[in-house]
């Protein structure tokens, strides 16, 4: 078998002559650095990518880096008919990864800033995007296609912060609650993309950790859309 029948295997739980070794293309090292020294045959690819883009014509993000302690920050203002925001993400040296300093939301206020971006978003097919990755890929690797993250995780993860998702939770549940809709209406718009896209399999990147997101949130705002996108793509 070939890396990429290998891979597809495992995904799809079919027999496969192995079990496959993989990297994220690049993270490690280059792919070719690694296939030097360990064998072309031994490593295979998962490059991300996705079958769709969300589009926004009224909206803009501007980046800002600065540099501050010796530390590298990316300051983002998100800008929107009904005002910005601002996040700020600090960087690693190492493989450049980055973390959230400051959350683009930190006030209920802040959801109608949020909720105009998001209902600016055109979501359109990005099928060319993901064939181009899929020819380069070869027999070494497959693309690894996703959508956005579930709602609940979506908010704490990269536009609220744990703590004040949660407060803002307890004190204005019906400011979260219209997000969290507008945010499953975008996720249903997707999945219409991915069901017709020539993906054979989506990811889903959620990184779900028990406690942050418990078992009543995971089961209204995570399990639905999961069960709703296997049944699209056939699961």
């Amino acid at each position: 078998m070939t890396m990429r029948e290998r891979i597809l295997a495992v995904i799809q739980g079919r027999p496969h002559d192995r079990v496959p070794f993989v990297q994220y293309t690049g993270l490690a090292a280059p792919n070719e650095d690694v296939w030097a020294h360990v064998g072309r045959h031994r490593v295979g690819i998962l490059q991300w990518t996705s079958v769709h883009r969300v589009d926004t014509p009224n909206c803009r993000l501007e980046h800002e880096d600065l540099h501050l302690d010796g530390r590298r920050i990316r300051r983002s203002t998100l800008v929107t008919p009904e005002g910005s925001l601002i996040e700020e993400r600090g960087f690693e040296e190492a493989y450049g990864s980055s973390s959230v300093c400051r959350h683009f939301v930190r006030t209920p206020d802040h959801y109608r800033i949020l909720n105009a971006y998001l209902r600016d978003g055109i979501v359109r097919d990005n099928y060319d995007a993901y064939r181009q990755v899929d020819a380069a890929l070869g027999d070494d690797g497959l693309p690894l296609p996703a959508v956005e993250r579930s709602p609940y995780q979506q908010l704490w993860v990269q536009w609220v912060g744990l703590l004040d998702l949660s407060m803002h939770l307890a004190d204005c549940p019906e400011v979260v609650e219209e997000t969290i809709a507008i945010l499953t209406g975008r996720a249903r718009r997707i999945f219409d993309i991915v069901a017709a896209s020539p993906a054979p399999y989506i990811d889903v990147p959620d990184n779900i950790t028990a406690p942050p997101i418990g078992l009543d949130r995971f089961e209204r705002y995570a399990v639905p859309l999961y069960r709703e996108l296997a049944g699209r793509m056939g699961g």
